[in-house]
Order: C-alpha cells, then sequence, then structure tokens
C-alpha cells in the first residue's frame, strides 16, 4: 500500500502553519514549523551525505532533547529507519542491541556517551559514524561534532516515498523474558496509531500540549509527537520530570493537555502547592498509560483537574489500543483503561486454546488491525509466537464488564500460582494502596518450595507514615482471601521513577533475592 512518508504530514502542517510555535524545550529553544521543518531537513541531508541509504537503521542513544526530536523526523523523512534506546541501558545490553539492529550511524550526545562510546570502538559493528552532541569531533575514528556538522546542509528536503509497510522504527522491549526484541513499526502502523489518537481527543493547531515523557518510548514517539505532525499542536518539552516545573509550564502556556504516567500524576497532586496552581491550570484533557493508576492517584486528580482519561497500549500496537472517553464524551470508569479506541481496533479475550471467553471473565488480550507490528527484527519464532492466527497475543490479562470497558488484571506472566491457586498482583496492590500510611506499592512472587510460590509485597510509604510487616499482613487477610495476602512484607523509600513508572518485577525479584534462603532450602 502506497502512502505518504510520515514527515509529509509535518510538511503539511508546515504549509500551513509556517509562524505557529511546534515545539519550546524546556530552556533549549523554541522553533515554528518552518524552523523545525527546516532543521529536520538539515539532519536529512546530512545522513545521506553520510551514506545511509533508504531502509538503513539509525540508532538514537539520546536523553530527552531538541536533537533527539529532529533526528526522528529526519531519519524517516529520508527513509531511515529510527531504533530509538532507552540512555540507561549498559554497556553490554547497548552491543546487543547494536549487533542485532547492525545500524550504520548512532547518534549520542556527551552527557550519555560512555556505553555508546565502548561499543562504537569496538570491531565488528556496522556503524559508520557517530555523530555526538555537544562533544567534540574526531575525524580520524568517524565521530562527528553535531553543531558543526548540521549547519553545513540545506534547510530544504522532499520527504522519501515508502510503501506503506515499510519500517520506520524498530524499538527494543525490556527483555524481561530473555533478550530484548525489536519491535518492527511501518509508517502506516504509527500513522493509523496517530489518527486514532487525534479522533479520539478531538485535537486541533490550538492545542497546547505538555510532557516529559522518554523520547525514546511509544508513547511519546507515536501518540505525543504524532499530535505534533497530524494536528500541528505545540509542544512544549521537559528534558525530565519535575512536579514544579510541570505545573509552572501547565500556567505559563495555557496549556490545554497533559501527557503522563501514573508517578508523575502522583507527585504533582502530592505538590506543596497543588492548590494554589490548580486554580490556574485549564487542561481539555490529560492522558496516563503505561500502568493502570492506582485509585487514591485518580481520585486525589480528579478533585482538583480536568478529569484523567485512562488507556492502554503496547509497542506492538504502536501502541494505544483503549482509552476512557473524554471528559464529558462518556463514562470514565476507575481501574478501566477504557474502550477500543476506535472501531477498526479488532480486540479480544482467549482461554489457553485461543478461544473467546465470556464477559466477566479473565482472558489473555489479543488485538488485530493496522495498528500491529509487521513483527520482531530478526526473530521469526518470536513474531510466530506474537502473532498467532493472526491475532497480536499480548501477555496481558483481562476481562470486559457488560459495557465492553476493557480492565487489566495482570501479566500472564506476572500472574503468581501458590498452592494451585492464581493470584493477580494487581488486586493486591490495588487494596494495599487504598491503605493511607501507603505512597507506593508493587506485588511480586518469589519460588516457595511447598506452595510453588510465595507473594512479597513491596511498599514506599508516604512521607511520615509508618507502617509494620504485620499490619500489612493482617490488613489484606481482613480483605482479601487469606490465600491472597502477602506472607512478606518489605518496604523501600521509593518504587517508582519518572522514566519508566515501577520497577520491573524483574528488577524486584534480584532485589529480593535474600528472601529466597527462607523459602528454599539450602543445598
Amino acid at each position: 500500500m502506497r502512502t505518504p512518508n510520515l514527515a509529509n504530514y509535518l510538511e503539511n502542517a508546515t504549509l500551513a502553519h509556517p509562524d505557529k510555535l511546534a515545539l519550546i524545550f524546556d530552556g533549549q529553544g523554541q522553533w515554528t514549523f518552518k524552523e523545525l521543518d527546516g532543521m529536520i531537513n538539515r539532519v536529512a541531508n546530512g545522513l545521506i551525505d553520510l551514506g545511509v541509504k533508504k531502509g538503513d537503521r539509525v540508532t538514537l542513544f539520546l536523553p530527552n532533547s531538541p536533537e533527539a526530536i529532529f533526528f526522528l523526523f529526519g531519519t524517516i523523512k529520508m527513509g531511515g529507519i529510527v531504533n530509538s534506546l532507552n540512555m540507561l541501558l549498559k554497556e553490554r545490553e547497548l552491543e546487543y542491541i547494536v549487533d542485532n539492529c547492525e545500524p550504520v550511524i548512532l547518534v549520542t550526545a556527551k552527557e550519555v556517551i560512555d556505553a555508546p562510546l565502548k561499543v562504537f570502538n569496538k570491531p565488528g559493528n556496522k556503524i559508520k559514524a557517530m555523530i555526538l552532541i555537544d562533544g567534540e569531533g574526531d575525524k580520524g575514528r568517524n565521530i562527528i561534532n553535531y553543531e558543526n556538522w548540521v549547519k553545513k546542509y540545506s534547510n530544504e528536503f522532499d520527504a522519501v516515498s515508502v510503501d506503506g509497510d515499510e519500517l520506520a522504527l524498530i524499538l527494543y522491549t525490556s527483555g524481561t523474558t530473555g533478550r530484548p526484541k525489536g519491535v518492527m513499526l511501518t509508517h502506516i502502523n504509527l500513522w493509523t496509531n496517530a489518527r486514532h489518537c487525534a479522533d479520539w481527543a478531538e485535537t486541533t493547531y490550538k492545542d497546547i500540549e505538555v510532557a516529559s515523557l522518554p523520547l525514546f518510548h511509544v508513547y511519546a514517539i507515536s501518540h505525543v509527537m504524532g499530535e505534533l505532525w497530524m494536528s500541528a499542536v505545540t509542544i512544549v518539552y521537559q528534558k525530565r520530570f519535575d512536579a514544579t516545573q510541570t505545573l509552572e509550564a501547565l500556567v505559563k502556556y495555557n496549556a490545554t493537555v497533559f501527557h503522563g504516567v501514573a508517578t508523575m500524576y502522583y507527585a504533582l497532586v502530592n505538590h506543596p502547592k497543588v492548590d494554589e496552581y490548580a486554580k490556574q491550570i485549564h487542561l481539555r484533557y490529560c492522558v496516563t498509560g503505561a500502568a493502570v493508576t492506582p485509585e487514591p492517584i485518580l481520585r486525589a486528580w480528579n478533585q482538583k483537574f480536568t478529569p484523567l482519561s485512562e488507556g492502554y497500549g503496547i509497542t506492538e500496537a504502536a501502541p494505544v489500543v483503549f482509552m476512557n472517553p473524554l471528559p464529558g464524551k462518556g463514562v470514565q470508569k476507575a481501574n478501566s483503561c477504557g474502550v477500543p479506541i476506535v472501531p477498526e481496533i479488532e480486540v479480544n479475550a482467549f482461554d489457553d486454546n485461543d478461544k473467546p471467553v465470556k464477559t466477566g471473565e479473565v482472558g489473555e488480550l489479543v488485538i488485530r488491525g493496522p495498528n500491529v507490528m509487521k513483527g520482531y527484527w530478526k526473530n521469526e519464532q518470536a513474531t510466530a509466537e506474537a502473532l498467532k492466527n493472526g491475532w497480536l497475543h499480548t501477555g496481558d490479562m483481562v476481562y470486559y464488564d457488560e459495557d465492553g470497558y476493557c480492565f487489566v488484571k495482570d501479566r500472564k506472566k506476572d500472574m503468581i500460582c501458590r498452592a494451585a491457586f492464581n493470584i493477580y498482583p494487581k488486586e493486591i496492590e490495588d487494596l494495599i494502596y487504598t491503605h493511607p500510611a501507603v505512597g507506593e506499592a508493587q506485588v511480586v512472587g518469589i519460588p516457595d518450595l511447598l506452595k510453588g510460590e510465595e507473594v512479597v509485597a513491596c511498599i514506599a510509604l508516604k512521607p511520615g507514615q509508618k507502617l509494620s510487616e504485620e499490619e500489612v499482613i493482617k490488613f489484606c487477610k481482613d480483605n482479601l482471601a487469606v490465600y491472597k495476602a502477602p506472607k512478606y512484607v518489605r518496604f523501600f523509600e521509593q518504587l517508582s521513577n519518572f522514566v519508566y513508572g515501577l520497577f520491573s518485577n524483574v528488577s524486584l525479584f534480584f532485589i529480593l533475592m535474600p528472601l529466597l534462603s527462607l523459602c528454599l532450602p539450602s543445598h
């Protein structure tokens, strides 16, 4: 299917609104649509001059920055494939992805150069050059100073024509079940998602959006940036999340939209001056995803601001699948990720035999539609397993109510099997969150000789609060079936960060390793 290059839509926005502000970046500058398109064109011309061809991969190892956006669109515009990576990856992880993805260009910044430089210097990779932002170049080693490089090139460039099923992005999953897998997203995948989101949100060029989501994440790349090129919104982007700076930006720019995750909303509603800011903030809508927002956070936010629209996305679906309706447009249900964002996306819940379950019964979420990935890069087996019988199998356990709203119970692989009972950690987490002393909660399973697995509750208390292990266990036993109550409780100063949300269960498993001596026999 022939389709315009995604960058064509940004060109259209530039033609319609050349002098309108497109991007304001956290004290680093601002660009009109014409200026933004010009910077993107310089990058596209520069990449071609370096020998990058249509279909070549360009790896971005960057913090949130204007350059991350220039290279995202510049690479796509000249027909390349963007491989945007988490800048917290260590050398070993980055080396695996570079070997697997085989980029010809690596783009990084001085502040995060350690791992990229080590990987770049290793023999055997196919990287022709490393482009370095805010750092010195080294011609003999093909390390190029970005600032001197980019200004050499023309600010005019016509987007390369593509087929809809040609790749635009390869984004690597976290690899909690083994090596990271490269999710292949096409131009039509990303266009479909951006159109769906814009239609759902009724986005227009008058909207002003504030965000600080990591620009290597599909939520930021596809949803937030999609609204830039699909609807010509103005985006105010921040290098990293800070509650005070975010509240200030929402007021200063008279923002109409905020994109965040649960941990951000938690920080905002607990800001000491939140009530003062709330009187000056008038959002049309605000969105959260990545993880279900605990009901106490949702309730606290909705009491002070425009009701939060919660959704569900997955990288393999480019990413948005479900959304709760906009405020005033329908019923928003707590703990639900909503309904399919458009009828074009088919969803269902399957049992272990790939048969649909009944309303109210738990099954694995499956998805079908033009938003679903092409597959995993160089991984036919994983692709076949994920795209079985034409449906994307997500690994998320869900159920639907009688109104068609979807509720995520848990990850299929995170389910705890304790003495033949299936336990969904989220159910326990939701309860623990209702305790007034609890700020954050996460429940995981660890191996146990007698019961198969035991339940561990990991908790970060609110400032100044006290709570004991015994009190938590009793609280759970008083409100849940006894077999669901945690056997162990461990306390942390914090469980979340503003890049990912909560720790991965794999990370917590290793943190909790000392508990294994209590559950397994010594040798």
